[in-house]
């Protein structure tokens, strides 16, 4: 007996526009690294400004990191499309990156 799968219209869809979904992850993960590493000053906090404890890492490290995870995820999507989960990895990468900026910068 075969699985059944959940949601397969969306699924089928992810898979037919993977290559422009993956373009567009990775360009946006690209212009958000590029962006923090000519705004940020050197030492980031991940956390709001107004939070009690501040733990601060180099702005590379930080970049860097969001922008890894923000890869690696678009290109496990890329190759396996039909995995939610990547795609949504991906996205919460991006989120990171623009987190840090939206934090860093206000």
């Amino acid at each position: 007996m075969a699985k059944r799968e959940w949601f397969p219209r969306q699924r089928d869809a992810l898979q037919r526009h993977r290559n422009l979904i993956t373009y567009l992850l990775v360009v946006l993960g690209l212009l958000g690294a590029l962006v923090g590493w000519g705004l940020l000053p050197d030492m980031v906090t991940i956390r709001p400004p107004t939070a009690a404890n501040h733990h601060y890492v180099p702005k590379g490290q930080g970049l860097l990191l969001n922008l890894a995870m923000t890869e690696i995820f678009a290109a496990l999507f890329w190759r396996w499309p039909r995995e939610g989960v990547y795609l949504a990895g991906s996205l919460i990468g991006l989120l990171f990156t623009f987190a840090l900026l939206y934090n860093n910068l206000v």
